[in-house]
């Protein structure tokens, strides 16, 4: 009976690396190993799998039980397929067995990472529970698909860790979390969003002082409702990405725990130019507010110190109070976000006390050119001014200095005032935003200063980029946008916005991405519709009309516009941002017969003797 156990024993451990060994001539070595030479039969264990690690060229496991060293124990980030290994992990996850040769399957998670397992039926191994920890002796690494994951079997020996040798969870910051981890996380729940599903019970945002991040609590983990503005410690979260945005997600095996007042982590305080997405405190000065249009935001403004500025919000909660304008405040806990693409902090209710301050703020001016989202201080002019199309809007056009133009907007609100044409203007704490990959001013709220005898060479806003079309990325032909009004995000083919999820109501457009090269630089290229339709013929009408009666959809324009344009040589123009080009007119390089003698000479000349 022994030599049947020490061969099925053998026999799995090499069949759950995927190699199959002649069950006959195994036994045959074990009894002229154990009877015929006398030899213990964990040696001749040890000698046998020796001999078939050499011969399927995996990795000999070294001396110790069942072939290898079970006193070490293997990190999950180290382990390659085809080992034998010892881990120590918790249990995060257990699936439901789809097969009746598979007794358990999930992941295991230890510090340095996940792996899913897989228990054989077979292996008569005791049954492990979700949340515990476990040490599993003498597992087998497998590869499928890719993945590296444990299996295991008769041999592998499963033990229950005791609650005081369980290691102590490690708390990942926000700012450190990646995609597909299972960690602790600590931090305030900032917002909770209306669940859109009946399978999520609560979303929002969390954060902590390196950061935020999506927040997801699944209905089937059956979980307290998180309240807001509450820290919580949440043992055991899944990480995931969607879209580029990371989010964290609650199951059934997180642990969710109320932090103490004494367990909050203090915030220090910062100033404006070294803050990002996160908790902060901080002092400064409320340099322009603007009343908010919609119920849900109670002000909207602008805070600045002597390094910066930043926008603020305040929503319309109870607790919230207004913040008067030029007055100073020490803010404490305030959380900071994205907004597209701009920094944006949240002042909390009754974190707000004001300060007396005397010192004043000179505001930084910086070209147009320098511009990024947020805010900033410029000195302009008003170069052009559009047709106003709707009545929220009481002014748009562009605006210019000596490095570039920009569009603006003044919306239409009793505060608002409109600007002179060709007049220079010093403007301070305006917004920039970013919208359509394309940035924007505006000018509510901002401080405008008129300079009736100044004058501004403004630089053309179009600029002539000749080059060769040697990429067409994805995304380039029919794309769907956000219909959202202020948005317009392209969104994905399953209609997903990235701020405002799910929208069936799409708007299409035309547009190519791509790289264009001039011999000299390569320009991430983003070409509108205007310039899409001069190249191709094609109008939005006749795109969306070859989608809907193609079999592929999308792909019938994007395999038509690549037909036409890749390799060919183009004279666009538009803007350029660094290595960006965002170009609103193309047209095909014409054949040009003295450039092509000209070529030909320089390449004929020979080096002087």
């Amino acid at each position: 009976m022994e030599h049947k156990e020490l061969a099925d024993r053998i026999s799995e451990k090499f069949a759950a690396a995927g190699h199959q060994i002649d069950r006959a001539k195994l036994e045959e070595r074990i009894i002229r190993f154990v009877e015929e030479f006398s030899v213990p039969p964990a040696e001749a264990e040890r000698s046998i799998i020796g001999d078939y690690a050499r011969q399927f060229g995996m990795e000999i496991p070294s001396s110790g039980q069942s072939g290898h060293d079970a006193d070490i124990v293997n990190l999950l980030s180290d382990i390659q397929a085809e080992q034998w290994v010892t881990v120590e992990g918790q249990i995060v996850t257990l699936f439901p067995s789809r097969s009746p040769s598979v007794a358990q399957s999930g992941v295991i998670s230890d510090s340095s990472g996940t792996m899913r397992f897989t228990v054989w039926a077979k292996a008569n191994a005791p049954v492990m529970e979700q949340g515990k920890w476990y040490r599993l002796e003498s597992a087998v690494a497998d590869e499928y698909n890719g993945q590296v994951n444990l299996k295991v079997h008769s041999g592998t020996t499963i033990s229950e860790i005791s609650p005081e040798s369980i290691p102590k969870p490690v708390v990942t910051p926000i700012s450190e979390i990646k995609p597909k981890q299972w960690l602790t996380v600590e931090g305030k729940v900032t917002t909770i969003f209306p669940p859109r599903s009946p399978s999520i019970a609560q979303s929002g945002i969390f954060a902590d002082n390196t950061g935020t991040i999506r927040l997801t609590v699944w209905a089937s983990a059956n979980a307290p409702l998180l309240e807001q503005e509450q820290w919580y410690r949440l043992e055991l979260v899944e990480t995931d990405e969607f879209n580029g945005i990371l989010s964290i997600k609650v199951h059934s095996g997180t642990t969710i725990t109320p932090l103490s007042h004494e367990e909050i982590p203090q915030v220090e305080k910062t100033s404006i130019d070294k803050i990002n997405p996160g908790i902060y405190s901080l002092k400064a000065k409320v340099v322009a507010v603007e009343k908010s249009a919609v119920d849900q935001i109670l002000q909207r403004g602008i805070l600045a110190d002597e390094t910066g500025a930043i926008n603020f919000v305040i929503r319309n909660i109870p607790g919230a109070a207004l913040l008067e304008e030029n007055q100073w405040y020490e803010i404490t806990g305030a959380v900071v976000d994205r907004f597209r693409g701009a920094l944006s902090l949240q002042v909390q209710p009754d974190s707000a006390k004001p300060v007396m301050e005397d010192s004043s703020i000179r505001p930084n001016i910086i070209p147009l050119a320098q511009a990024v989202p947020g805010v900033a201080c410029i000195r302009v002019k008003l170069v052009q001014e559009y047709e106003v199309t709707s009545d929220r809007i009481l002014q748009n056009g562009l605006l210019g200095d000596e490095s570039g133009t920009m569009r603006f907007v003044v919306w239409n609100n009793e505060d608002a005032r409109q600007l002179i044409p060709d007049m220079v203007y010093s403007i301070y704490y305006a917004s920039v935003d970013e919208y359509n990959n394309r940035l924007s001013l505006t000018l509510n709220g901002a401080t405008l200063l008129p300079d009736e005898n100044a004058t501004i060479q403004v630089k053309s806003p179009s600029e002539e980029v000749k080059g060769a079309m040697v990429h067409l990325s994805p995304g380039s032909g029919l794309i769907k946008r956000c219909p959202v009004e202020g948005c317009g995000r392209v969104i994905s083919r399953q209609n997903y916005c990235p701020v405002h999820e799910i929208q069936p109501n799409y708007v299409y457009d035309l547009r190519i991405k791509g790289w264009l090269d001039d011999g000299q630089k390569t320009y991430d290229t983003i070409i509108s519709r205007e310039g899409v339709e001069e190249l191709t013929g094609l109008t939005l009408i006749t795109a969306q009309e070859m989608a809907e009666n193609n079999p592929l959809g999308l792909d019938t324009v994007f395999y038509h516009v690549n037909e036409q344009i890749l390799g060919r040589y183009l004279v666009c123009k538009g803007k350029t941002f660094d290595n960006r080009l965002f170009a609103y007119n193309c047209e095909f390089r014409k054949f040009d017969p003295g450039m092509l003698a000209e070529l030909i000479n320089r390449a004929e000349e020979k080096p002087h003797e």
